[in-house]
Order: structure tokens, then sequence, then C-alpha cells
């Protein structure tokens, strides 16, 4: 970017008003998504994948990840090679179900790790309640179990961030939706996307 002198403004808010100032022929929204979240029981110590992977949140000593994607086994192996006690539970019956399809040398190496790293993987299974130390699962047949555990993480998926794209669509000649914002994916469809959108503007 620096060297093709490309003119890169940080800590800008981009609205209605800046885009019709900036009298530009194409716009590209490439805004991204946010990670769901919900409440689970009375537990305060539910965070989101990124919140613990920025730094933001400390998960402590042991803790339960919900959702088996790609998001959430790779945080499980982060947080696995911290010493952390991690638990993995996934609603189907397969972990990196959900998604785009990975490349399976990827694929593979992901389920080798989550099995050598010594993650407790729990398949068909959700949490249906919690307090701040104890986790209820419950299984496909209707089995619960309590998991002890100082946190919980959701790793249940994204949703796209399209409201600055829905304002402004109507008012530029050519405007795009790039990314996570256009479908949730992962970064090679990203990257495809990007490339061609810019290939053919």
């Amino acid at each position: 970017l620096k060297d093709l002198n490309v003119d890169v403004r940080l800590n800008t808010e981009v609205n209605r008003t800046t885009v019709k100032e900036y009298a530009a022929d194409v716009v590209i929204f490439a805004t991204g998504s946010s990670p769901k979240t919900f409440s689970i029981g009375m537990s305060t110590k539910v965070y989101s994948a990124e919140e613990v992977l920025l730094g933001k949140k400390d998960p402590g000593a042991s803790t339960v990840i919900v959702g088996g994607g790609l998001v959430g086994c790779e945080t499980a192996l982060w947080l696995a090679d911290q010493g952390k006690k991690v638990t993995l539970v996934e609603m189907q019956e397969d972990i990196l179900t959900v998604g785009g399809p990975l490349c399976h040398a990827n694929e593979d190496m992901l389920r080798d790790l989550v099995a050598f790293k010594d993650i407790h993987l729990l398949t068909n299974t959700k949490i249906v309640d919690a307090n701040d130390q104890e986790y209820v699962l419950k299984n496909k047949d209707g089995e619960e179990t309590i998991l002890k555990a100082d946190s919980a993480i959701l790793a249940v998926g994204y949703t796209p961030q399209q409201s600055l794209y829905e304002d402004i669509q109507n008012d530029v000649s050519e405007a795009y939706l790039i990314g996570d914002a256009k479908q949730v994916q992962n970064i090679m469809y990203a990257v495809w996307d990007a490339y061609e959108v810019t290939r053919n503007i």
C-alpha cells in the first residue's frame, strides 16, 4: 500500500456525508461482520472468541468453547497451547461442518491437533444452563452433564455488517459489498471476492 501511494485513513468514520464529499466513482464496502453472542443461564463469564483472542477478556484456567467451527477449533488450540483446560462443544455430529469448505490439508491438520492437544471434544451437545462455576450440557439423547469451568467462549458464527452499504448504495453509481459483509466465510473467500470485484471494475 505504501509503495503504491494508496491513501490510507485510519480512525475515520465513513457515513453517507463523507462518501458524498469524496465523490468516488466506485465504493467497495468491506465492513466485515460481528460475532453472534447470547447469554448462558446466570453466568457472567460468557465471552466471544474475538474478545478472548484480542486479550480483552481472560477466560481463566479452564473454559468451554461453544462452537466447533474454524474459529472455535483455532481458539481451542490457542488456549490449549497456553496450558488452559479446554472443552469444545459442538451441536453438530462433527466439527468443521459449518461455513465454507476448508483446504483438506488445513482441515486434517486441525482435526489432528484437536486430538493431539487432548482437547475435550463433545459433539451432538449444547449448553443449556450455567452459573459462574458450572455449565450444564445436554446431548442429543437428552442426557445432562455438569462441567466445571471458569468461563464460556462463544464461537457460533458472525453476522454481516451491511448497514452502511444499505444506507449508501443508492447514492453512488457503483457499489460493491465484499468479504464477510457480503457472506460470512473465511479469509480465502474474502481475498477471492475482493480480487474478482477489483479486476472487473
